[in-house]
C-alpha cells in the first residue's frame, strides 16, 4: 500500500496516485503539505487513486482547513465514486463540493 503526491507542472495541479487509506493518509498529508506550499490555489486531482477508506474523507476535510487557514482556494477533481458514497452517507458531501474562501 502506497500513496505519491506530486505537482503536475504541465496542468498546474497536485495529483495523487495509489491508495488513501488509513495507512496511507498522514504520508499523504505529509506530502500534500510539501508540494502545496508555494501554490496559490491547490487543485488536486484524484484520477489516480485506486482505493479509499473513511480516512481519506478525514484528509479531504483537513486539506480544506489548511487551505482555509492560509487564505487557499482548494478544489478537489475526479473524486473516486466510493469516496463520494463515504461522505454521502456521513453528510458531509457538500464539504467536497464547495470551493474554500
Amino acid at each position: 500500500m502506497s500513496v505519491e503526491v506530486s505537482f503536475d507542472s504541465s496542468n498546474n495541479y497536485i495529483q495523487v496516485k495509489g491508495e488513501l487509506t488509513s495507512a496511507t493518509v498522514m504520508q499523504a498529508l505529509s506530502q500534500f503539505s510539501r508540494e502545496c506550499k508555494a501554490l496559490p490555489n491547490w487543485v488536486i486531482d484524484f484520477t489516480r487513486v485506486t482505493r479509499v477508506d473513511s480516512a481519506a474523507l478525514a484528509l479531504l476535510i483537513e486539506l480544506k482547513r489548511n487551505a482555509q487557514n492560509k487564505n487557499k482556494t482548494i478544489s478537489f477533481i475526479y473524486l473516486p465514486p466510493a469516496l463520494l458514497k463515504i461522505a454521502s452517507l456521513s453528510q458531509v458531501e457538500e464539504l467536497l463540493n464547495e470551493k474554500a474562501a
